[in-house]
Formats: structure tokens, C-alpha cells, sequence
């Protein structure tokens, strides 16, 4: 299989898969029976290790085995056919400048929906909170297994922001280590608590509640537009109080993540005609307790390609202000929470 690299001078990561990883992209204009997320097809996927199935008003976890394959699931989760890290990858190692190490770990794909053309802006409450609870229950036991530092959840929404199965379906990717990313705001989160005895995030979402930036907030969260986006309309979704991860959070603030994560994102498909866009979780790991973060889930919708001098330099070039963008989508999406919730 491939395997981890780390850029010569800075702590950038690229995985290697040696041609190993080709992504077969699904046409689905013609006809669904071709996806093979959608119910009838599970047979074109590996067996599913967890199933959640609606019974008599009860939710009931289940999962596929040699003889019976899961029928009238709401939300199934299964083995990528072709992950980017394996469990038997080779123990191949190497020393600076050419650091290298196995890309061990896990891949799996977690089908949010059984209705192939009901995107994320679009799915009922109950079936949201159903695919949190699926991810929290793998992202747990994945943080049991070895070798796991880090898991990445993450969902792209159409082929321009990176999709290659059109179906709503998030992956999890875990890394033997953590991700420059994740390691740079725990760092800074550390740093604080250390020094000050807070958490800067929770300093900033004080800042934000009100202010005019802020798109929409719960009784258990807040969204709003970051103060330097790197996207155009790019928002943020924290907790308000201090959380290290989705792994801590209850049933009842599940059921509040999933109110304005559906929120938002209808009102970002309102606002901006359902743009390709991708949704990525920054979750503390649960293996290295000295770098622990407040946790949230940054959404990027993906209008433009880069340009030469936004990825030489590493610095964006955004069109739209964040206080503009809060304003469009704050709108939009109060618009969508009165509806969720029957208010005229």
C-alpha cells in the first residue's frame, strides 16, 4: 500500500499510494442502480460493520455478514474498496530529509442516506442526527484500535469539491499521526491554557456571539464567518462551551448539531444555489491527551479554483467579506430554521 512523506524543511504530509488508489467516479444522470451506495446495491461494497436500521419507533445498530446483507437501513457504514491507508501497510521507514512511514490506518465511508438524491441541505433532522451518531460510534471505536493518532471526518459535497461518489456520504480517514493542522491549534489552544488558564477559542466565540459575523446559534452552538476566511462564504460551527471533541458530546446536543448543521447548510444552498462545498470536522485526538483542541466543523464551499500566489504563498485572496457573508447567510439560514421548526 502507500505510504506517509513529510515535506524536507516544514511538516506538510502527503500521501503516497503509487497509483494503488484510483477513485472510479460514478455516473448517475441515467440511472441510480449504477451507485453503489443506494439501496440494491450494497453487494458493490464491502460488508458494512455497522448498520443503523428504524424499527418499531427504535433505532437498531446491525451490520452485514456472510449470509444476510442489511435491508431498509437509514445509515450504513463500511470499509472504503480502495482507502488510502491501510492496516497492512509496509513497514518502510526513512530519516530526514526523506522522512517516510507506513500509511497505516483505517478508511471507511459512511452513507448518510438512503435517497440518493437527498443532498445534506435537504435531510430531514432525524436522518442527521442518525449519521452524527454513526460517525461519533465509529470515530470511538476507531480511536480504540492501534496505530490511530488522528481521525479525520470530512464530506464533499459534488465533484468539484472533491466528490467521486454523487451520494451523501461522509469518509473517516485515520493518520498514524496528527496533521500539521490539528497539531498548530492544539498547540495554540495549550499554549493559552497554560498561560492565560483559557481557551482562545472560547475567547473568540465570545467575541463572535452577536457580533456581525455571526450566521445562526443554538441553545449548544454557534456558526459564523471566520474573521480572515480562506473561502469565499466560508463558516465556521463551534460549540459555545468548551469541547474537545465529537466523541464528548450528549444525544440531546447531537440533536441541536444536527438543527444548524441542516440550517446552514440550507440556507448556504438558498443563498448560493447549492454550491459544491466541503465539511470537515477538527476533532481533538483521543491518544494524544497533550493536544487537545475546542472542537468545530469548518465548511468551504469551493467557487474558484487557487491561484499561483494563493497556493505559492499560502495566503487567500477572498472576494467577499466575512461580515457580508454572515449577513447573506445568516439570513438565509434563520429562514431555514423557522421552517425546520414550523414557525412562520
Amino acid at each position: 500500500m502507500g505510504e506517509l512523506r513529510k515535506d524536507y524543511f516544514t511538516d506538510r504530509l502527503v500521501i503516497v499510494t503509487n497509483g494503488i488508489t484510483k477513485y472510479p467516479v460514478f455516473k448517475i444522470e441515467e440511472t441510480q442502480k449504477e451507485c453503489p451506495y443506494c439501496p440494491g446495491n450494497e453487494a458493490m461494497t464491502l460488508p458494512a460493520e455497522l448498520v443503523l436500521v428504524q424499527r418499531e419507533g427504535a433505532l437498531i445498530k446491525l451490520a452485514d455478514t456472510e449470509e444476510e446483507i442489511v435491508k431498509d437501513w437509514c445509515v450504513r457504514v463500511f470499509p472504503e474498496k480502495l482507502p488510502v491507508v491501510s492496516n497492512d501497510a509496509a513497514t518502510v521507514y526513512g530519516e530526514e530529509p526523506l522522512y517516510r512511514e507506513p500509511a497505516y490506518g483505517y478508511h471507511y465511508v459512511v452513507v448518510a442516506t438512503p435517497k440518493h438524491d437527498e443532498s445534506f441541505s435537504k435531510m430531514n433532522l432525524d436522518q442527521w442526527v442518525n449519521t452524527l451518531s454513526a460517525i461519533q460510534d465509529r470515530a470511538r471505536w476507531l480511536y480504540s484500535q492501534k496505530n490511530v493518532s488522528y481521525v479525520s471526518i470530512f464530506a464533499d459535497h459534488e465533484k468539484e469539491a472533491g466528490a467521486f461518489v454523487e451520494h451523501p456520504h461522509f469518509q473517516i480517514v485515520t493518520l498514524p499521526r496528527l496533521p500539521p493542522i490539528i497539531e498548530q491549534e492544539a498547540s495554540k489552544v495549550q499554549k493559552s491554557m497554560s498561560e492565560l488558564g483559557t481557551c482562545p477559542m472560547c475567547n473568540v466565540i465570545r467575541m463572535e456571539l452577536g457580533g456581525p459575523r455571526q450566521i445562526l446559534v443554538t441553545d449548544n452552538f454557534i456558526a459564523f464567518s471566520p474573521w480572515a476566511p480562506s473561502y469565499a462564504f466560508e463558516y465556521w460551527i463551534f460549540p459555545k462551551k468548551h469541547q474537545t471533541s465529537i466523541l464528548k458530546i450528549t444525544q440531546k446536543e447531537i440533536k441541536d448539531l444536527a438543527l444548524i448543521l441542516r440550517s446552514t447548510l440550507g440556507g448556504m444552498a438558498n443563498a448560493l444555489n447549492e454550491p459544491p462545498y466541503s465539511m470537515i470536522f477538527h476533532i481533538s485526538s483521543e491518544k494524544k491527551t497533550t493536544r487537545q483542541l475546542h472542537w468545530h466543523i469548518e465548511i468551504y464551499p469551493q467557487h474558484k479554483k487557487l491561484s499561483g500566489f494563493e497556493i505559492g504563498t499560502n495566503t487567500y485572496i477572498n472576494q467577499f467579506s466575512p461580515e457580508h457573508s454572515a449577513e447573506l447567510l445568516g439570513s438565509a439560514s434563520r429562514k431555514e430554521l423557522a421552517k425546520l421548526l414550523g414557525i412562520s
